[in-house]
C-alpha cells in the first residue's frame, strides 16, 4: 500500500502484490521483445519476462521459448544444450525436449514409455524488426507492434542497440518518450532549451492498439535531430514529431527539414520495477553507414539524461489518475495524461 506525505514529499511503502500481479496481467496479452535475434543460435538462452523466467532456443531452425524449468527436478534449460540442432537436453539428468516442449528421451528409463505429463510449457515467439518476441496469454494476443518503416527501403536504419537494465517499470520508460516538456530540462541544448520551455499544441488520439501523438516544436538546430545540418549555436528548428506507442513500443518520427528521423524503442518488462531496452534509429537522408556511430552516440547522450530522471521516479507503478501521488498540469502533459488512461483501461496500472 503507497501513502504519500505532502507536507514532506515522502512517499511510504512498495505497490502491493496485488498491484504487480495486475501489472503483470494486464501486459501478459501483449508481444514482448526480449532479446536480438543473433543472440539465439547455438545455445540457448535465458531470459525474464514479466517476473517469469523463460529460455529461448533455436530448434529445427525457430526459436521456441518454454519455461526455464525441467519437468523433473526443476534445473534451468537455460543451462542445458541443443542436440541435433533440433532437441533441447537438460545438463542434470539428460531429459530432451522437442520443440513442442515434449519430452523425446529419459535416459534413465529407456525401456519405459514417456509419461504423458513430461514436458515443459511453450510459448509463442516471433522473429520481427531483429528481435525475438513472446507473448504469454495467446488467448488475449494483441497483434505484434507496428513498424512500417523497418521495410522501407528510403530509410537506412543502425543496428539494435540493446541497453542495460534501467531499474523502472516499462510503462514509465513509454512515458518518458512521450514526454516533450522535459527537454528544456533534461536535454537542454540537445533537444531543448531552458529559456524556451513553452509546451507545443499536441493532438492524442487512439487508433486499433496504438496511441497516436502529434506535435511541432522548435529545437536546437542539428543534423542529428533532422534539424536541416549543423549551425551556429543557438539556432532553433521547427520539428514536427509524429509518435505511434503500444504500452511497451514507441516509434519517434521526426519531420524536419532535412528529412525523417526515426527512434525506435521496444522495451522488456522484466519486472515491475526492472526493464531491458533496445533501441534502433534510422533516417532518410544523411544515410551514409559511416555516419551511423555520431548519430547512435548523439541518442546515447539522451538515453543516459533520460535513465537518470526516470529511474529516480517513483512509485514504479503508475497509480491511478484519481489519486494525489502524481498531479498532471493541462494542456502540457495531454500526451502523458491519455496513455495513462489508456494503460487504466486495460488494467495494467493498479496500486
Amino acid at each position: 500500500m503507497l501513502t504519500y506525505d505532502a507536507m514532506s514529499g515522502t512517499l511510504h511503502g512498495l505497490p502491493s502484490e496485488e498491484a504487480i500481479a495486475a501489472y503483470y496481467t494486464g501486459l501478459r496479452p501483449f508481444w514482448h521483445a526480449v532479446a536480438p535475434v543473433e543472440a539465439v543460435s547455438e545455445r540457448p538462452v535465458a531470459v525474464t519476462l514479466l517476473g517469469q523466467r523463460l529460455v529461448l532456443a533455436r530448434l529445427s531452425g525457430r526459436v521456441v521459448a518454454f519455461d526455464d524449468l525441467c519437468r523433473h527436478l526443476g534445473a534451468a534449460l537455460s543451462v542445458g544444450e541443443i542436440v541435433d540442432g533440433c532437441y533441447l537436453r537438460c545438463r542434470y539428468h539428460g531429459w530432451t525436449f522437442d520443440e513442442s516442449g515434449a519430452c523425446i528421451d529419459i535416459p534413465a528409463r529407456r525401456d519405459a514409455p514417456i509419461p504423458t505429463g513430461a514436458c515443459v510449457r511453450s510459448y509463442p515467439t516471433r522473429e520481427a524488426y531483429g528481435l525475438i518476441w513472446v507473448c504469454l496469454d495467446t488467448a488475449r494476443a494483441h497483434e505484434l507492434p507496428r513498424f512500417p518503416e523497418a521495410s522501407d527501403p528510403r530509410f537506412h536504419f543502425g543496428a539494435i542497440r540493446t541497453y542495460e537494465p534501467w531499474q523502472a517499470s516499462a510503462t514509465r520508460i513509454i512515458m518518458g518518450a512521450l514526454d516533450d516538456t522535459h527537454f528544456a530540462w533534461v536535454h537542454p541544448h540537445t533537444l531543448g532549451d531552458p529559456a524556451h520551455p513553452e509546451p507545443p499544441d499536441h493532438r492524442v488520439w487512439r487508433a486499433g492498439d496504438a496511441l497516436l501523438v502529434e506535435y511541432t516544436i522548435a529545437q536546437p538546430t542539428s543534423a542529428l535531430s533532422a534539424g536541416g545540418g549543423h549551425a551556429a549555436a543557438g539556432t532553433t528548428t521547427p520539428v514536427t514529431y509524429a509518435i505511434e506507442a503500444t504500452p511497451t513500443t514507441v516509434i519517434l518520427r521526426k519531420r524536419g527539414v532535412a528529412g525523417t528521423f526515426i527512434v525506435w524503442l521496444a522495451v522488456c518488462p522484466r519486472s515491475y520495477n526492472e526493464s531491458l531496452t533496445f533501441w534502433r534509429i534510422g533516417r532518410d537522408y544523411d544515410t551514409d553507414p559511416e555516419r551511423d556511430r555520431e548519430h547512435e552516440a548523439f541518442q546515447d547522450i539522451v538515453r543516459g539524461e533520460d535513465r537518470l530522471v526516470v529511474e529516480s521516479q517513483r512509485p514504479w507503478l503508475l497509480p491511478p489518475l484519481s489519486s494525489s501521488l502524481l498531479l498532471y498540469i493541462r494542456p502540457a502533459d495531454l500526451p502523458l495524461i491519455e496513455y495513462q488512461k489508456w494503460m487504466e483501461d486495460l488494467g495494467i496500472p493498479r496500486i
